[in-house]
């Protein structure tokens, strides 16, 4: 790891330890506010999700980061919408990770420091999703190195975040 990304790294979890929220576990089906977090190359498993709370009425909100040098979208992020640490820059972001939604879910599964910074610093009750950095922002980590795929990562959510709450 270069000595930028240590720094970015060390300077995300100095302002993620400060931050104070209290963590309550509650069904997919009760969730009344849902966060997805996702990288455009996961746009099947944003989608299962989306289908899936919608249909219990429940609002999804979500933020996507692009490899596209510029995107006129207001939920996606491209690298020129970030500082030189790689820490999104306000506007949509700001007020994505200061949402209090029930249910946080990143569904990406190759390293975006962006989306990181996003899920690590969010106000959200829970957060659920795949932990590969071993960063610790997660409530609940579904570890799915053995098949690294987004749509599979989703599914496996649902399921874990089903059975801790019967």
């Amino acid at each position: 790891m270069k000595w930028l990304e240590k720094y970015a790294r060390n300077k995300l979890l100095k302002r993620a330890k400060q931050q104070t929220r209290k963590v309550t576990l509650c069904s997919p089906e009760q969730v009344k506010k849902v966060g997805i977090v996702w990288h455009e190359e996961n746009r099947e498993a944003f989608q299962f999700l989306q289908d899936y709370f919608r249909k219990n009425g429940t609002i999804v909100r979500n933020i996507c980061y692009s490899e596209a040098k510029f995107s006129s979208d207001s939920q996606v992020i491209t690298k020129k919408q970030t500082n030189w640490l790689g820490f999104p820059l306000g506007g949509a972001t700001d007020e994505f990770i200061r949402s209090e939604f029930e249910l946080l879910l990143n569904v990406t599964t190759r390293p975006c420091f962006a989306l990181e910074v996003i899920t690590g610093l969010s106000a959200a009750s829970f957060k659920a999703g795949w932990d590969y950095n071993q960063s610790g922002f997660y409530d609940l980590s579904v570890d799915i190195s053995v098949q690294p795929d987004a749509r599979y990562l989703a599914e496996q959510l649902i399921f874990y975040l089903q059975t801790l709450n019967k």
